[in-house]
């Protein structure tokens, strides 16, 4: 099953920061009845085809056949919950959050329409009521991974490192297969100078896909601050076959030739860093 897109809105910081990126975290997926919400057999079969749609990326489709479904039985939360799912997919999420606030006013240990509610919130850079409303899912439900980790997204845009790694170190151990988790956990632990962790969680997610840029980037990153220079240029490469065109990637790789003294080879990695618009 489809899950929705989310975005990691980061602006790294220093010299050898990569560059901010977009990512998607498995959050809570449609449902087609938590808890065994009752529902009549029409309300049903058309929340089954909203989930179609939306696992197809046609929310606004999907909307419609939620919204269909509301009609027959406006108060199943579970519905609700698929319904701010597809907003969230549209980026209107001021109405995802009403959504959310409606599944949640019939069930308040909801915690995935806690959860989800906290990331609208951000997504709209509402860091305060995003903590407020993710911090309410894990209290009532410790073991919600994704909870866990979209408190460790919002905690990087704080630049709270140390804090999101710890919050990203209990999503994947709740969760030890979410690949984006353990990227995202790399990240953070980089960010944090924790770079013995960071190198081990780039590992972990490039275990489970070898293709993973981000991870190839991180695990770039974490090797050249143990000093780990050659390897750091291979995980360059790797992480610049798969997003050639990432301007601090070449920048960053820039730094490690220049630190191996091949100033000119990191001044064709500085002028590609430069022609993709990076400044520095």
């Amino acid at each position: 099953m489809n899950i929705r897109r989310m975005m990691l809105k980061i602006t790294p910081a220093g010299i050898l920061a990569l560059v901010a990126v977009m990512m998607a975290l498995s959050l809570a997926a449609c449902q087609s009845g938590p808890k065994s919400y009752a529902s009549n057999k029409e309300a049903i079969q058309l929340n089954e085809r909203g989930m179609t749609m939306y696992e197809q990326g046609a929310y606004d489709k999907a909307v419609l056949n939620f919204d269909k479904a509301l009609e027959l039985d406006p108060k199943n939360p579970a519905i609700l919950f698929n319904k701010g799912q597809a907003l969230d997919g549209m980026r209107k999420f001021d109405q995802a959050i009403e959504t959310y606030n409606k599944a949640i006013a019939l069930d308040g240990n909801f915690s995935d329409a806690w959860a989800s509610k906290g990331l609208s919130y951000y997504d709209l850079e509402k860091y305060d009521q995003a903590m407020e409303s993710v911090e309410k899912a894990i209290s009532i439900d410790g073991n919600n991974a994704r909870a866990w980790a979209t408190k460790g997204l919002i905690l990087i845009a704080q630049q709270k490192y140390a804090e999101a790694a710890a919050a990203m170190e209990k999503a994947t151990s709740l969760d030890p297969e979410d690949v984006d988790m353990w990227s995202r956990k790399a990240y953070a632990q980089v960010k944090a100078a924790q770079y013995e962790n960071a190198l081990r969680s780039a590992d972990k997610a490039i275990s489970m896909d070898k293709n993973n840029k981000l991870a190839w980037g991180y695990k770039a990153k974490a090797l050249h601050e143990l000093r780990r220079y050659d390897e750091a240029l291979v995980a360059f490469d790797k992480a610049l076959g798969l997003d050639p065109t990432n301007p601090a990637l070449w920048y960053s790789k820039g730094l490690t030739l220049e630190t191996l003294k091949r100033d000119a080879e990191a001044k064709k990695c500085y002028d590609k860093a430069r022609e993709l618009g990076y400044t520095f």
